[in-house]
């Protein structure tokens, strides 16, 4: 038999419990990356303990979802869920089942999960229990429901976009009767909250195979996935593009949304990214649609709207995008590294006079000193060695940009 090496922590959990007098596994997720030669980020216990027998064993516990049979176990730093064997009542939200029964059968726990891969248990004095061959399937590469699809999917809609992503993360074909059930229930994924469609997406557009992105416009999904908006773009063409793209989830993104334009926000909005995240896809978004020209002032007043790091992917984007701007892009961004290296300045934070300064000349008026700094700004882009104090408030007296003139 093959075994498995557990964690120490795990090992810990599953011997307490045996010593007891219960049974307990290692179980979904885990197991099945473990036997995909892939490390786990996290690992999930199951057991015949009822979720009070399961906290008397530990010193540190917490109420994770304690109706439904898990509570966390803390050792150290680190949080092990430990659930109680269970079969599922009915589902009613095609979400989560309105009651769970404990049961002290592990079979009966493994037939109420999504997926073969992720219903095998491991014991290491045991071994594996497999009762629907997710090992084989792990084996021959396949994507497999527990039971028929329609019945897995009328649960809980969700797994309909989690059979797609497991296609993206594991690079596993997905069973043809999945295919078929996903049409005929997509319309459940209208109650799926945003966050969790956001969860799936992200993940998926991340994937080493995106290639399995093409299943959400050929069963209908990608409907539901953009909040009812049909995908207006190219989506042969974009995953293509995404191939290329380094697997960073806000530079995919943008690639994935490319199409979207201005309503980009609106969709990152709907989908419920953060506001740092949106900022940022739509930020590339929109200048994926907006050339710089290869001049240094150019380059310095869309340095200003960009940070660093984001101006450098936002180039990186373009050349997948334009392959055939490679070579200006990779000059623009030869002239970026020059001009930070000069520290040259393009933003009014690095001006060498603010409004203190403007304040102390008479100018007292907020809209006309911000107006003022802008004119200084574009100057000092247009001149980097007019960015000295004495220089700009020379010009301030003697170009017309005094209080007494708006104009240079």
């Amino acid at each position: 038999m093959w075994h498995m090496q557990l964690p120490t922590d795990v090992n810990y959990i599953i011997t307490t419990l045996e010593a007891a007098g219960y049974q307990a596994f290692a179980v979904g997720g885990c197991v099945r990356d473990i036997i995909r030669s892939v490390s786990p980020k996290d690992w999930d216990i199951a057991t015949s303990a009822t979720p009070a027998q399961a906290k008397a064993l530990f010193l540190r516990t917490i109420d994770t979802g304690i109706k439904h049979g898990t509570i966390t176990v803390l050792l150290d730093s680190q949080h092990y869920e430990v659930t109680t064997y269970r079969i599922d009542g009915e589902y009613l939200d095609n979400r989560r089942p309105q009651t769970v029964t404990f049961t002290a059968n592990i079979t009966d726990d493994l037939s109420r999960r999504d997926f073969t891969m992720n219903a095998i248990a491991y014991n290491p004095h045991s071994g594996f229990v497999d009762p629907f061959n997710g090992q084989e399937d792990i084996k021959n590469g396949v994507i497999r429901c527990v039971g028929d699809a329609l019945h897995r999917f009328s649960e809980d809609a969700l797994r309909m976009l989690r059979a797609i992503r497991f296609c993206g993360v594991t690079g596993y074909r997905i069973d043809s009767e999945i295919l078929a059930a996903i049409p005929r229930l997509k319309h459940n994924m209208a109650s799926i909250s945003p966050e969790r469609i956001r969860e799936e997406l992200a993940k998926l557009v991340v994937s080493q195979n995106v290639q399995a992105i093409r299943p959400l416009e050929e069963t209908g999904l990608l409907l539901y996935i953009l909040q009812g908006r049909e995908y207006g773009g190219d989506l042969a063409q974009v995953i293509l593009w995404l191939q290329n793209c380094p697997s960073q989830e806000t530079m995919r993104m943008a690639i994935f949304l490319y199409w979207a334009g201005d309503s980009c926000a609106d969709i990152l909005r709907d989908l419920r990214f953060c506001n740092k995240s949106n900022k940022e896809i739509s930020m590339y978004v929109k200048w994926l649609h907006t050339r710089i020209p290869y001049n240094r002032y150019e380059i310095k007043k869309a340095m200003r709207s960009i940070p660093q790091d984001p101006f450098e992917n936002l180039l990186t984007l373009k050349a997948i995008i334009n392959p055939m701007q490679v070579r200006e892009l990779e000059n623009i961004l030869q002239e970026a590294h020059d001009i930070i290296d000069k520290n040259e300045c393009f933003t009014l934070r690095n001006l060498a006079v603010n409004g203190n300064d403007l304040a102390a000349v008479g100018i007292t008026n907020g809209t006309e000193i911000g107006q003022k700094l802008e004119q200084l700004l574009d100057m000092v882009v247009r001149e980097p060695s007019l960015n000295t104090k004495e220089a700009l408030l020379r010009k301030l007296r003697h170009s017309g940009l005094d209080p007494e003139s708006n104009r240079f």
